[in-house]
C-alpha cells in the first residue's frame, strides 16, 4: 500500500479554512495584488485604445505630409505640384483668420478654410457628422468640437467679423469631425470651412496660399519629405512667379504621418507605463509582507505537519495554491477596474484630442498580461517568505516561537537607553520598529516609493509653473494687438497711450524669413521680430552673449528654438537673413532661452526697417499700465477691450487683443489635465502603501501577542497598548517621508523632465516642491495612524487569558 504522508483532502481544507478564517488577511493580499495588476491593465489599454482609435481616424483622411505656405496663387499651381513624380497628391488651400461672435461683447478666434472641391477631399479629410458636407454660398462647416463649445448646430446662424472690421452672417449647413486640427477646447480657436464664392462675398479676393501635399515615396522620412518641399519650391512655385513663405510638416515637432501631438502622446503614456511598473513593483513588496504574517502566524501549525509526515515541498505547494486561489479572486476585481479605469484616461484623451472611441474592449494581449501578473507575480513573491518559513525544523517551530526569537538590535538599544527619560509604551514602539528588519525595508521601499512619485507629481507642477513664468518674460505685457497692413509706429504709440492708465506702449514688426547658408541652401522659416532695444514689455532670458542695445547695427539675438536645427551657430556668427527677395548679413551677439515661439531672431525696428523695406512700421502694440509689473486678469481683459474699441475707431486694427493672463490660461490646460492623471497615479501608489503598512502593523501585532499580555499582566490600559502600536506605525511612516523626500528629489527631476520634453519639447527649469514635501507629511501621518488603528484595536481587546490560550 502506498503512504502519503500528508492526506490531500487535509491540505486543501486546511487552504480554504485559511482563507475563510482570516477574511481581513485575505481581503489585505487579494487587494494588494488587484491594485497592481489593474493599474498595468488601465495604462496599457488605454494605451492600445489611444492609438488605435486615434490613429484609425487620423489614417481614414489620408494626413498632409507637408504644408507649403506661398503668395496668393490659382488652384492651378497645385495641379502642376502633383504632375511631379515626388509628389503623390497635391492639394490647394486658403486659410483666412476672422472672428466668430459667441455673446455679448465676445469674440473667438476663427480659421477659416477654403477647399477646391468639397465633394471630393483629397488631404486630411473631414467626416461628416450632421447636416450636409458640402456648403452652400454664404454658409458655413464648423469642426464638431467649435460647434459643441459653442452651443451650435445645424441650421443656426454665425456671424463672422473679418479681418476689415466687417460683419457677415452665415448659416450652419453642416457638423464635421477634423483630427487634423486642433480642437477648440484646447487653442481657443474655432475651425470653419467655407466655399471660394463665400470668401469673396466676405470682401476677400479668391485666392488660395498653402499647398498641402502627400509625397509618393518615403512617406514618414523626415529628410526626404522637407527635401521634396525644396524641389517643388526650385522647380515649380518660384519658376512660377510665386514667394514660397514656409515648407512645414504638420504637427508640434511630430514627423510626417503622425498626428500633430503624437511626440506628447507618446511621451505620457510612457510615463504613466512606469508608473504602472511601479505599482506592480510596490503590489511584490506588499505581497511579501502580507504572506510573512501568513507563515508566520502558522509557524506552529507548520510544525505539527511536519511532525506527523508533511513534507517541505507538500508545504509549499499548499502555501503557493492559497496564494494562488488569492490571486484569481483578484483578478475578478482587477480585471474590470482596469477596464473603468482605463476606459477612464480613454474618453479624457478622446475628449482632449477631439477622437472618436470605437468599440471598447480589452486587447488581448493586455488580458493575457494581467492575468500572467496576477498569478505569476504573486506567486514569486510569496516564495520568499514561504520558502523562508517552511524551512524551520519541527522543534524550533514548536519550542522555539515566542520572546526569545526577537532579533537583538543592539545599536538601537543602545541610542534607545539614552532616550529613557521618553514614556515606557513610545519607547517600546521605537524598539519594536526595528526589531524586523527585512519586514521594516520591504515596508519603507513601498512607502518610499510611494511618497517620493507623489513630492514628484508636486514638484512637476512647481517646475511647470516655473516653466511658465520664464515664458511670461517674453509676454510681459498686459494687453496687445496686431495691427492690420502695418501702421506707422508713432501713430500707433501715440493711440495706445491715449488710453487712460497707460504707461507703456509698444510697436513691434514681424516677417517671416529664412537663413542662407554659405551653400546656398536655406534653413527652415523662422520668424523675425524687430522691436526697440530697450523694449519694456519682454525681459528675455539670456543664456549666453547680451541683449540687444542703443547703438547696434547688423545685430541680432537668436533664441534656443533657432539652434536645435543651426546647431552651428553661436555667439559670434554671422548669419545672412533673406525676408523675400532682400539680403542682408548680421551678427548673432547673443542667445535667449527657449519660449515656444519656434525659431526666431530679434533686431532693432531701424535694422528690421532695412532689411525688410518697411522703415517704421509695426505689425503689433504691446501696453502695459505699470512699467515694473503686468495687471490682473480683470484689469488686462478690461484693457485689452479698450484698445480694440480705440484702434478700430482710429482705423488702425479690426483684429482682436489679447491679454497675458489669456495666453497662459490657454498654455496651461493641457497640463492641468495631465497633472490630474499623475495625482491619480500616484494616490494608487499611496493606497498600495497605506495597504503595506496595515498588514505590516497587523503582523507585527499577531507577534507580540505574548508581549501584549505582558503588559496587560502587569496592568497597562486599552489606552497604552494602543499607543504602543499607533506610534509604531508613525514612526515607520516618518521615516519613509524622510526617505521619500531624499529620493523625491531625483525623481521629481526626471518626471519634471519627461512631462516638459513630451509636452513642450523644451528643458525643464526644476523646482522641488516643498508644499508637496508638507502635504505628504500629512497625508503619511494620516497613512500611519489609520494603517494603525485597525490593528491596534485587535491588539487592545485582547485579555490575558487569551494571550496564554494563543498559539
Amino acid at each position: 500500500m502506498r503512504f502519503f504522508p500528508l492526506e490531500l483532502k487535509t491540505r486543501w481544507v486546511k487552504v480554504l479554512k485559511d482563507i475563510w478564517g482570516n477574511k481581513k488577511r485575505s481581503l489585505l493580499v487579494v487587494l494588494s495584488i488587484a491594485v497592481g495588476v489593474a493599474a498595468v491593465g488601465m495604462i496599457n489599454t488605454a494605451k492600445q485604445v489611444v492609438e488605435r482609435d486615434l490613429y484609425g481616424d487620423f489614417w481614414a483622411g489620408n494626413p498632409a505630409s507637408l504644408t507649403i505656405y506661398t503668395s496668393p496663387f490659382q488652384k492651378e499651381l497645385a495641379e502642376a505640384v502633383q504632375n511631379l513624380r515626388e509628389v503623390e497628391t497635391a492639394e490647394a488651400r486658403r486659410t483666412v483668420a476672422a472672428d466668430i461672435f459667441r455673446s455679448e461683447d465676445h469674440w473667438e478666434d476663427i480659421q477659416l478654410t477654403v477647399l477646391p472641391n468639397f465633394n471630393a477631399p483629397k488631404i486630411d479629410r473631414f467626416v461628416l457628422e450632421e447636416g450636409s458636407a458640402n456648403p452652400g454660398g454664404r454658409e458655413i462647416l464648423l469642426e464638431r468640437d467649435t460647434a459643441h463649445s459653442m452651443g451650435l448646430s445645424v441650421g443656426d446662424t454665425v456671424i463672422i467679423k473679418m479681418p476689415d472690421g466687417r460683419t457677415y452672417s452665415l448659416k450652419i449647413a453642416g457638423i464635421v469631425h477634423n483630427v487634423y486640427v486642433i480642437p477648440f477646447s484646447l487653442l481657443n480657436e474655432a475651425t470653419g470651412f467655407i466655399r471660394m464664392e463665400t470668401l469673396q462675398w466676405m470682401g476677400e479676393k479668391p485666392y488660395y496660399n498653402q499647398i498641402a501635399l502627400v509625397v509618393s515615396e518615403n512617406k514618414y522620412d523626415r529628410k526626404h519629405v522637407l527635401k521634396v518641399g525644396e524641389t517643388i519650391r526650385d522647380r515649380v512655385i518660384e519658376p512660377a512667379g510665386y514667394q514660397t513663405y514656409r515648407i512645414q510638416i504638420p504637427g508640434i515637432g511630430s514627423d510626417p504621418g503622425q498626428h500633430w501631438a503624437h511626440n506628447q502622446i507618446a511621451g505620457f503614456l510612457l510615463i504613466l507605463q512606469i508608473m504602472g511598473i511601479m505599482a506592480i513593483v510596490l503590489s511584490g513588496g506588499l505581497i511579501i509582507n502580507t504572506v510573512s504574517a501568513i507563515v508566520t502566524q502558522q509557524i506552529r501549525q507548520i510544525g505539527v505537519l511536519r511532525a506527523i509526515g508533511g513534507v517541505r515541498s507538500q508545504l509549499v505547494t499548499m502555501y503557493l495554491v492559497n496564494v494562488l486561489l488569492l490571486s484569481i479572486l483578484a483578478l475578478f476585481i482587477a480585471l474590470p477596474l482596469g477596464q473603468l479605469g482605463a476606459l477612464g484616461i480613454a474618453r479624457l484623451a478622446a475628449s482632449f484630442l477631439n477622437f472618436n472611441l470605437k468599440l471598447f474592449t480589452i486587447p488581448l494581449d493586455v488580458l493575457l498580461l494581467q492575468v500572467g501578473l496576477g498569478l505569476l507575480m504573486p506567486l514569486l513573491a510569496a516564495l520568499y517568505p514561504i520558502l523562508g518559513g517552511t524551512r524551520i525544523s519541527v522543534y524550533e517551530a514548536i519550542y522555539q516561537q515566542g520572546l526569545h526569537s526577537e532579533e537583538k538590535e543592539r545599536l538601537v538599544d543602545r541610542l534607545l537607553y539614552k532616550l529613557r527619560n521618553i514614556s515606557p509604551p513610545i519607547l517600546l514602539s521605537l524598539r519594536n520598529t526595528f526589531r524586523k528588519k527585512t519586514r521594516l525595508a520591504f515596508t519603507l521601499v513601498t512607502l518610499t516609493l510611494a511618497g517620493a512619485m507623489f513630492i514628484s507629481v508636486f514638484s512637476t507642477r512647481a517646475s511647470l509653473t516655473e516653466q511658465i513664468n520664464q515664458i511670461s518674460r517674453y509676454v510681459a505685457f498686459d494687453a496687445a494687438i496686431g495691427l492690420s497692413g502695418g501702421v506707422q509706429r508713432p501713430t500707433a504709440i501715440r493711440e495706445a497711450l491715449r488710453i487712460p492708465g497707460v504707461s507703456v506702449a509698444e510697436g513691434w514688426a514681424n516677417s517671416s524669413g529664412v537663413i542662407v547658408h554659405y551653400d546656398g541652401s536655406e534653413s527652415k522659416a523662422l520668424d523675425i521680430v524687430g522691436l526697440p532695444y530697450n523694449a519694456q514689455t519682454i525681459e528675455p532670458l539670456m543664456l549666453k552673449g547680451r541683449w540687444l542695445r542703443s547703438g547696434d547695427s547688423q545685430a541680432v539675438v537668436v533664441n534656443d528654438d533657432l539652434l536645435e536645427t543651426e546647431k552651428e551657430l553661436d555667439v559670434g556668427s554671422q548669419i545672412q537673413l533673406k525676408v523675400g527677395d532682400s539680403k542682408r548679413a548680421f551678427t548673432i551677439v547673443g542667445i535667449a532661452s527657449k519660449h515656444l515661439s519656434g525659431p526666431r531672431v530679434y533686431m532693432t525696428l531701424e535694422d528690421f526697417g532695412r532689411l525688410t523695406g518697411r522703415q517704421n512700421q509695426v505689425d503689433s502694440i504691446r501696453v502695459k499700465i505699470s512699467p515694473s509689473a503686468t495687471s490682473s486678469a480683470r484689469i488686462q481683459s478690461e484693457l485689452a477691450a479698450e484698445l480694440e474699441k480705440r484702434f478700430d475707431n482710429a482705423g488702425l486694427s479690426k483684429q482682436k487683443a489679447t491679454t497675458q493672463s489669456a495666453i497662459f490660461a490657454d498654455f496651461s490646460q493641457p497640463f492641468n489635465i495631465i497633472l490630474i492623471v499623475l495625482i491619480i497615479m500616484a494616490s494608487i501608489l499611496s493606497v498600495v502603501g497605506g495597504l503595506g503598512l496595515t498588514g505590516v502593523m497587523g503582523l507585527n501585532v499577531l507577534e507580540r501577542t505574548r508581549e501584549i499580555g505582558v503588559l496587560r499582566a502587569i496592568g497597562a490600559t486599552n489606552t497604552s497598548v494602543v499607543k504602543v502600536v499607533v506610534v509604531e506605525g508613525i514612526v515607520v511612516g516618518l521615516i519613509s517621508w524622510v526617505l521619500g523626500a531624499i529620493v523625491s528629489v531625483p525623481s521629481g527631476w526626471v518626471l519634471a523632465w519627461a512631462v516638459v520634453e513630451a509636452v513642450l519639447q523644451a528643458q525643464v527649469n526644476y523646482r522641488y516642491s516643498g508644499w508637496g514635501l508638507l502635504l505628504w507629511l500629512v497625508l503619511i501621518l494620516l497613512i500611519g495612524v489609520f494603517s494603525s488603528l485597525a490593528p491596534a484595536r485587535d491588539a487592545a481587546r485582547l485579555t490575558v487569558r487569551e494571550v496564554l490560550e494563543y498559539e
